[in-house]
């Protein structure tokens, strides 16, 4: 009988563990008024709008509150983009409310990652990640002690209409691959899209398959170029061909991507150059 008691009040322990989980919206774990908690530790937003909001929630629900919240960062620049609205405000009667963050132009610091991945036909999706801190002071934390919460910011950028531009792929992947059936000239124009908001650009199918893209930073002389796909090389059998370890520079309106290897799934057909004259 005592092992029957026993099974019974462990499952009411597991069946009220889990019931206090679910109330997210509710109170914190009772502790001392007024003070607050994140709700987790590390969260992913999409930037839309010109703000974020995060959660977070409060040991009790009577009268009002407004407790303030900082931002903190390791990226140059990062505290003058992503500033708080304001305090967190809780109104009377409520548990939750909302660190609101506000972000300006991020085109002035530099995104901790640009991403570009295939979309429909031969165009790509480009965007950037911002990683940063929202902070509660020791004297406004609950008991849940979830006192930081890292953020990483990220978007899908947007490309104005495309312009001309002049492409020069002497020792370039023309020249690398040495056929004639993607290009019969080694310098060429070629269509470009600035990234609205961001320096960023967009190269527009240059040898006729993926467009690629790159990034300017913030110092505007250093050019980011992630690994990506550029051709499908067909002739041989090699498949799909990526820019690697790519390092650059603008000076004026010349980019110079460095290519450290154009990279096949068989190995490599070496390394190259492919410049671009910005419009």
């Amino acid at each position: 009988m005592k092992r029957v008691y026993i099974n019974i009040l462990g499952a009411l322990t597991v069946l009220l563990f889990f019931s206090s989980c679910k109330k997210t919206d509710g109170a914190l774990y009772s502790g001392e008024p007024n003070k607050i908690s994140f709700f987790s530790t590390a969260t992913s937003l999409n930037m839309t709008g010109g703000e974020l909001k995060v959660p977070v929630g409060r040991t009790s629900t009577s009268g009002e509150l407004s407790v303030p919240v900082t931002v903190t960062a390791s990226g140059t620049g990062y505290t003058n983009v992503f500033t708080m609205a304001g305090p967190v405000n809780f109104a009377s009667g409520e548990a939750k409310s909302y660190a609101v963050v506000k972000y300006g132009d991020f085109s002035t610091i530099d995104p901790s990652t640009l991403s570009v991945t295939a979309a429909s036909g031969t165009d790509v999706n480009v965007g950037l990640a911002f990683p940063f801190s929202l902070n509660i002071a020791d004297a406004n934390i609950a008991p849940a002690n979830k006192k930081k919460i890292d953020i990483n910011a990220s978007n899908t950028l947007e490309f104005d209409a495309p312009v001309k531009a002049r492409f020069n792929s002497a020792n370039g992947w023309v020249a690398v691959y040495e056929e004639p059936t993607i290009l019969s000239q080694t310098e060429f124009e070629v269509n470009v899209q600035k990234a609205k908001g961001a320096n960023v650009y967009k190269v527009v199918s240059p040898f006729g398959h993926r467009s690629f893209a790159f990034m300017i930073k913030s110092d505007g002389k250093t050019v980011v170029c992630p690994n990506q796909v550029i051709y499908n090389e067909q002739e041989y059998g090699y498949g799909l061909v990526s820019m690697t370890n790519v390092t650059g520079t603008i000076s004026g309106k010349v980019v110079t991507l460095n290519v450290g290897a154009f990279t096949v799934s068989a190995g490599s057909f070496g390394p190259g150059k492919e410049i671009i004259t910005l419009p």
